[in-house]
């Protein structure tokens, strides 16, 4: 991600697909907590660069929900 950053700025849509991107990977590879942090993460920057009515943001709310409820299974499990 550092690279996007770098090349296109911390608010560029790309940017924000690379963070979403990695979420998903951290996740999938059994970081759930650390999936949702950065969803959380993301949709805080994405309420402030392009706000609530984005078409976007309502994907990002609901992976977010997602890895949310997965780490609470992990969680439950352990």
């Amino acid at each position: 991600m550092g690279h996007a950053v770098q090349v296109l700025g911390e608010d560029h849509p790309s940017t924000l697909t690379v963070r979403g991107n990695r979420a998903s990977w951290r996740g999938q590879t059994g970081d759930a907590a650390g999936a949702a942090q950065e969803y959380a993460d993301i949709l805080d920057h994405m309420v402030r660069m392009v706000g609530e009515d984005d078409p976007r943001t309502p994907s990002v709310r609901t992976h977010l929900a997602s890895w949310r409820r997965e780490g609470g299974r992990t969680q439950d499990v352990g």
